[in-house]
């Protein structure tokens, strides 16, 4: 770490890009980065309980899906986070976004994971809320994800601006299959948008059809190729 030129105390430096970070910056990003753990620790803990509880195998496909899901964004959102302040911090007037958009996107990635894992108790007969939430939280993570890059290109901050492109694009991606998907097997388009806005049960979901298995394939597809973006970017991998 340097010190800041200003006030005195310590500021990170990023090491591809070269932004620098204040330090109370960067305090406030490591609680936020502590309480999103919190919530997606309980979430996958849910989960787990929710299985073995029902002493079944039957809701081992979902707990596979949410297990890959809590690594890919246990520390992704965090980093998304730290990105968004990095790309703000020389312009004051930007960096209240950060706490208007950004943090409020955090906390509701961990509530739709959390919510994710909860509907894994109900998965056994029904695992429509299982989904709906996988997609939800696929859809916040796009919105966010365009939002700082958004600001990258309008800031001129190049250097991770491809990363969150490619990282937008598959979770995009996946969105869209899943929309097609309930549109063949639904026959109707607008079937896909109710999980949005309903809390009920428009279409049952279980095991012994051909949509569960398709939704459970794209899902473990969209997290297998997040692996294979991110892992240069999280494991330190040149490719």
């Amino acid at each position: 770490m340097e010190h800041c030129h200003v006030c005195g105390s310590h500021k990170k430096i990023c090491p591809i890009c070269g932004a620098e970070l204040h330090k109370k910056f960067d305090d406030f990003i490591v609680r936020s980065e502590i309480i999103y753990a919190i919530f997606m620790a309980w979430g996958f803990a849910a989960s787990a309980e929710a299985v073995i509880r029902q002493k079944s195998w039957v809701n081992i496909p979902l707990l596979i899906i949410s297990t890959f899901v809590l690594i890919r964004f246990f520390f992704a959102p965090t980093r998304n986070l730290f990105s968004a302040a990095l790309v703000t911090e020389k312009k004051p007037n930007w960096r209240w976004l950060v706490f208007l958009v950004d943090f409020p996107f955090l906390i509701f990635h961990s509530f739709a994971y959390y919510s994710m894992c909860l509907a894994i108790s109900e998965g056994g007969s029904n695992s429509f809320h299982f989904f709906q939430w996988f997609v939800i939280l696929l859809s916040a993570n796009v919105l966010w994800l365009a939002s700082i890059a958004l600001r990258m290109r309008l800031l001129g901050k190049k250097k991770h601006f491809a990363t969150y492109i490619k990282w937008c694009i598959n979770n995009f991606i996946t969105v869209i299959l899943f929309a097609l998907i309930f549109l063949i097997f639904t026959g109707n388009f607008f079937a896909f948008f109710a999980i949005f806005f309903t809390k009920g049960y428009p279409l049952i979901i279980n095991q012994a059809q051909v949509l569960y298995w398709a939704l459970f394939g794209v899902a473990l597809l969209n997290c297998c190729a997040d692996f294979i973006l991110t892992a240069s970017d999280y494991l330190g991998f040149e490719s």
